[in-house]
């Protein structure tokens, strides 16, 4: 029996009243002033400090072999330690193992598209889907971290750094390099322990969520069908690409921070969510940025460059779980100071990653008001 015509237009009317409260809410000041919050939060020093030390030793590594092009690449490989925190330790290894495959994956995507001079639309279209199933399988297996972001940047940062196979091929053992640090900095409290015990100490490793069940990687990767991440997974396609054709059509010169800046905005479950991770990175960048052209104007070095980004990623990872915002603000400088190490830029490109993370943040957050669900609306505080 088809349903009333009545009844249907109702439905339309409501939820086309949903959407127009969802876009009321993203330029309430109330929202803006909630993206100001700090939030309660275990944070471990010493898992960030281990994720700032994996940097460093990356940074060193190529800075002392010489290849000054590819350390920032090996250095997105190794946060991989940033990854899994909370998880037990038998449960982090194959996890990291996974999220280091991403991080191949990812790279060898952006090289190949630098290598074989891909137009543009392709490497729009290419960026967006490789940004979808990244954030698909991370809310699939739930990784906690940096999120399906450092992916696509891994990408880019190959697609602007690579020009032959030669260079693909550095590019990926550079890469590989950084996630085996990562991957020892962030077990190296149950190393320490092993080797400990192999010596006849008495030891005992403290486990995070011990006691926690955990879904093997195979049973987990079966949620990828889940309605709920693959609607995810298709608003991000969609607002990655938009956002990145938008800053083409503009005449912006980095499309794919546009591109970032709407995944960014679209990783919280509610809409609410997304509106304030939006409103914080879109406040953190311009904050960052001015931090950025500072820092470029100057003429730091190789290893100067080096100690800021260790810094700015040390301190993100203490604030990641706090605010947003602050840790938008030291991200940005350290990602552009990660692509000066490979290649010169200048103070004027901090400006311009402000415009391109505007587009995508204000894209991401249309695009998740207008496929608002019911379960988005659940968490709507527009409507209390």
């Amino acid at each position: 029996m088809r349903s009333s015509p009545t009844i249907d237009r109702d439905d339309l009317v409501l939820h086309t009243r949903h959407r127009v409260n969802a876009l009321h809410h993203a330029v309430r000041p109330s929202t803006w002033l909630d993206a100001l919050r700090l939030n309660a939060a275990d944070t471990s020093t010493a898992a960030a400090l281990r994720v700032g030390v994996a940097v460093a030793v990356v940074l060193v590594i190529g800075g002392l072999a010489g290849q000054y092009s590819v350390a920032g690449i090996a250095s997105l490989g190794a946060i991989v330690s940033a990854f899994c925190r909370p998880d037990p330790y038998r449960v982090r290894m194959p996890r990291l193992v996974f999220v280091a495959v991403m991080l191949w994956t990812s790279v060898a995507v952006g090289g190949l598209l630098a290598v074989l001079h891909a137009p543009i639309a392709v490497q729009i279209v290419v960026m967006a889907l490789l940004g979808g199933v990244g954030a698909l399988v991370v809310a699939a297996l739930h990784l906690v971290g940096p999120g399906a972001v450092v992916m696509v940047f891994a990408a880019n940062a190959a697609l602007g750094s690579v020009a032959d196979w030669r260079g693909l091929v550095t590019a990926m053992v550079s890469v590989m390099i950084g996630t085996a640090v990562g991957f020892v900095a962030a077990i190296a409290p149950w190393i320490w322990v092993q080797v400990a015990r192999a010596f006849g100490r008495d030891v005992t490793l403290v486990e995070p969520a011990a006691g926690v069940a955990y879904d093997s990687i195979a049973r987990s990767l079966v949620r990828v069908t889940d309605r709920r991440h693959l609607e995810l997974a298709g608003r991000v396609v969609v607002a990655s690409a938009l956002a990145a054709g938008v800053a083409v059509a503009l005449g912006l010169q980095h499309p794919m921070w546009a591109a970032m800046g709407a995944l960014a905005a679209l990783v919280g479950v509610q809409y609410h969510n997304s509106v304030r991770r939006g409103v914080q990175r879109l406040l953190g960048n311009v904050g960052g940025a001015a931090i950025a052209a500072v820092l470029l104007m100057i003429p730091l070095g190789f290893w100067w460059s080096v100690v800021f980004v260790v810094i700015f990623q040390t301190i993100a990872e203490i604030m990641a779980p706090r605010n947003y915002g602050i840790t938008s603000l030291v991200v940005t400088p350290m990602a552009l100071l990660m692509t000066a190490l490979g290649a010169g830029l200048s103070s004027g490109v901090a400006l311009t990653r402000v415009f391109d993370t505007f587009v995508g943040v204000v894209i991401g957050i249309v695009i998740a008001a207008v496929t608002i669900t019911r379960d988005d609306r659940v968490g709507d505080p527009s409507r209390s």
